[in-house]
């Protein structure tokens, strides 16, 4: 569900049928690594592909939640999935840390799933900057946002 999401991020880019898997094994491979649960119901999946030219991302807020392997033992209601470029060095980092950061919070993670809509969630998460904290700035989003039924699949 991820996936598709971050894939229809990518519509406008004229991508072909072969992205679905590249996202997926994108996504998989980061996870392999470490889970990307953050604890408290928050997961940040993420990957690098060679087709994307900046971070693009994808939020879902779950009704059900799910187990995500968190640190916390927590199943996850709040996915924010991120796709970057492979030449990315340090800026993705930073994208992680205010993500971190911001849901760090308990204010900014019940705000988030009082949301009901992708516009919502669109909304609310223009307002994360690069360091963590709500603003209430212009930021460009380029992903595309979700409230979904419990997923069969979780990563």
């Amino acid at each position: 569900m991820l996936a598709e999401l971050m894939e229809s991020s990518l519509d406008e880019h004229e991508l072909d049928d072969s992205v679905d898997m590249e996202v997926i094994d994108a996504l998989a491979a980061r996870e392999r690594l470490g889970c990307t649960g953050l604890g408290h119901g928050v997961a940040i999946p993420h990957g690098r592909v060679d087709f994307v030219t900046q971070p693009i991302g994808a939020a879902i807020t779950l009704k059900e939640p799910i187990d995500f392997d968190a640190p916390d033992g927590e199943p996850v209601d709040i996915i924010v999935g991120l796709l970057i470029p492979e030449a990315e060095v340090d800026g993705h980092l930073k994208i992680l840390a205010s993500l971190a950061k911001f849901f760090n919070s308990e204010d900014n993670r019940s705000s988030m799933r009082k949301t009901h809509s992708a516009e919502e969630i669109l909304e609310f998460l223009k307002n994360i900057d690069q360091t963590g904290n709500e603003e209430s700035g212009d930021k460009e989003n380029t992903g595309k946002n979700h409230k979904e039924d419990n997923p069969t699949t979780g990563k």
